[in-house]
């Protein structure tokens, strides 16, 4: 799957859909009147305690970068984070971050049933 903001949309609603309240925000910062970039940002939440921002940050040439914050998951937290991809399916959301070029990065996945 493609890295992308409608991907990125889709997994909002994956989300969505296993009972996660969803507040969704858009942001365009300008210096001296000229796009520096747009960020799409959805809040993530279910009791108890599992808050998540998914973020991406698009600039004006076209280029996309996608973000999560753990904001909370049953007392771990994290810093927004750039994220190298994702991808969802089957009850579970795989997050990667600093992918090597033989595709071995620090991964983590959430098992996320229906309610």
């Amino acid at each position: 799957m493609e890295m992308s903001l409608d991907y990125l949309r889709e997994t909002v609603d994956f989300f969505r859909a296993r009972g996660f309240e969803v507040d969704s925000e858009e942001e365009r910062v300008e210096r001296d009147g000229v796009e520096v970039h747009t960020t799409h940002r959805s809040i993530l939440c279910r009791e108890p305690r599992e808050h998540f921002a998914l973020s991406c940050v698009r600039y004006p040439d076209g280029v996309e970068t996608y973000w999560l914050e753990i904001r909370d998951f049953h007392g771990l937290r994290a810093f927004d984070t750039e994220l190298d991809s994702w991808r969802h399916g089957d009850d579970q959301v795989e997050f990667k971050y600093y992918a090597r070029e033989d595709g071995v990065a620090l991964a983590f996945t959430l098992e996320l049933p229906p309610p």
